[in-house]
């Protein structure tokens, strides 16, 4: 009976232990999966655009046809952002910290509507086309950027940190580039090195963290 009792605690460790490892690596296949998303659809949205005829260098696709093909790739990648930013909220939390997903959620939606606002505002109080042209897309990486910043930070979520950063850090780049030599930034770098920061992850040289309970 003592022997029973006492190896308790340790099954209960044993038990910790492997769920703690069964959350990591769904955190780290859901970040991982994020990432190629996010690369494809950058490749893919960004090159279209840069193929466009009077949008980009070459003049391989109409400017509806590579517009439809990057407002595709990006609803994708900002649709799979926002899911994947809740259901990562509620891996291993509680109470308040799910509130907290919800609302980092709903944040996307108002980020994104508000940016597309006030680039709006912009152009109609005479910004031109070149300039919508370089800053549209660097508003949004921008913004999206900060959210992954802060997601990151209050889940102790160290991927969706480097995501924000690495996001933050290519539209800075791009937009020193100029037009069109923007679009094949965010095209090229952008998926590299969101694909080299999945690799890292799968590698387990940035560990996927599990939020603490609120």
């Amino acid at each position: 009976m003592n022997t029973t009792q006492s190896s308790d605690p340790q099954q209960m460790l044993d038990l910790i232990d492997e769920t703690r490892r069964t959350t990591v690596g769904r955190l780290t296949r859901r970040y991982t999966l994020l990432l190629v998303v996010w690369a494809v659809a950058w490749a893919l949205g960004f090159l279209a655009l840069w193929v466009t005829e009077d949008v980009g260098a070459h003049s391989l696709l109409s400017p509806v046809a590579g517009w439809i093909v990057f407002a595709a790739a990006m609803l994708l990648a900002f649709t799979w952002s926002a899911v994947a930013g809740i259901a990562a909220a509620g891996d291993g939390i509680r109470g308040r910290s799910q509130l907290q997903g919800a609302l980092y959620g709903f944040s996307w939606t108002i980020v994104m509507l508000c940016a597309f606002l006030l680039m709006w505002a912009l152009q109609n109080n005479g910004l031109s086309a070149e300039l919508a042209a370089l800053l549209y897309p660097a508003v949004y990486v921008f913004l999206v950027g900060a959210l992954y910043l802060s997601g990151g930070a209050l889940w102790r979520g160290v991927p969706m940190y480097v995501l924000g950063v690495v996001l933050i850090i290519t539209a800075v780049a791009a937009t020193f580039a100029g037009v069109p030599t923007h679009y094949l930034v965010y095209a090229v770098v952008g998926p590299l090195a969101m694909l080299l920061v999945a690799g890292l992850m799968l590698a387990g040289k940035i560990p996927a963290s599990i939020p603490e309970p609120a």
